[in-house]
């Protein structure tokens, strides 16, 4: 006699609970994927920043001083001033930071071309660009990071640290600031140097180009398009309730503070070479010290209630 034993498949019930501790799992699992991916974008843009800050510190040592917001550009037919109008000279196509530390990035040869034509070029440089903030294409120069330029007068030392290089006042205002003095002064590892500035959900501003050219005669903008300063700091007198990642689009909003695409804040790197990252809930007058390297001497620039003279930060504030 033969044994048949029938074959038993899964129930409704059955199959139901199956793909509900399925989704469960998958629930549970999403997530971390999605924290794990973040985890590795903000440390690619640590690595970034780390790198860039210590091109800015090389550029320190072979010449004396940081690079600032604005540079003598090297090309012989865009000497600055090259011509002088009403007894003020006139500045053309001087570079900003980014193009000067491009030596020091290991890309001399994209220098040299911009050196010997005196333009920008299309070159998607990935060391420029925050994995949180991937631009369209990989066809323009994006630049997702920006200098301590101070506030919108950048017209003392203590006003920021990346200062208007091509300025020819003899003034010791508007000299070139160097690491000795910063060190000296509120120390490097309390001064910032680099920051994210991805400006985006907007349409007013456009995304910041590392080709940028400075062709202003001395202004300082930190709005604007396509020629805004690829530098961060104070904007307005005013108090904010918000520093880091501000929601307003105008001063002092996202064109002129640090702003990212990482959750809680953004990554910064200090004039020491290390990097850190400043939480959303950063006061104002601790982003005032920051980004004013000596509060002993704070200036009278739009910004300087938010720099208490007598505040002298430790890492706790902003860690």
């Amino acid at each position: 006699m033969i044994n048949r034993r029938a074959t038993r498949g899964f129930t409704l019930v059955e199959l139901l609970v199956v793909i509900a501790i399925i989704s469960v799992l998958m629930g549970l699992l999403l997530p971390a994927v999605q924290s794990a991916r973040e985890s590795g974008r903000r440390a690619t843009c640590l690595n970034n920043q780390k790198n860039i800050a210590l091109a800015l510190l090389r550029a320190n040592d072979t010449n004396g001083f940081l690079p600032g917001w604005r540079n003598v550009s090297p090309n012989p037919a865009n000497t600055v001033p090259p011509v002088t109008v009403g007894g003020s000279p006139t500045y053309n196509n001087t570079p900003s930071w980014p193009i000067v530390i491009l030596p020091f990035m290991e890309r001399n040869d994209i220098y040299k071309n911009w050196q010997a034509n005196a333009i920008g070029t299309g070159v998607y440089l990935s060391f420029f660009v925050c994995p949180s903030s991937p631009p369209d294409s990989m066809t323009s120069a994006v630049l997702a990071y920006a200098g301590n330029c101070g506030s919108a007068s950048n017209a003392r030392k203590a006003d920021g640290v990346m200062l208007d290089n091509a300025n020819t006042s003899s003034s010791p205002l508007y000299a070139r600031m160097t690491i000795d003095e910063i060190s000296d002064k509120d120390g490097t590892s309390t001064t910032l140097l680099v920051s994210e500035r991805c400006i985006t959900g907007t349409t007013t501003f456009a995304p910041a180009l590392w080709t940028n050219l400075v062709t202003t005669s001395g202004t300082f903008v930190y709005s604007g398009v396509a020629t805004a300063v690829p530098g961060f700091g104070i904007w307005g007198a005013g108090a904010v309730a918000k520093v880091i990642n501000s929601g307003s689009i105008g001063p002092p909003g996202q064109a002129s503070q640090p702003s990212s695409n990482h959750p809680g804040g953004a990554v910064v790197a200090f004039c020491g070479g290390q990097t850190g990252f400043l939480k959303d809930s950063l006061t104002q007058n601790v982003y005032g010290n920051l980004v004013n390297s000596d509060n002993a001497n704070s200036s009278s620039s739009p910004g300087q209630n938010w720099v208490p003279r007598t505040h002298m930060l430790s890492e706790g504030d902003f860690q």
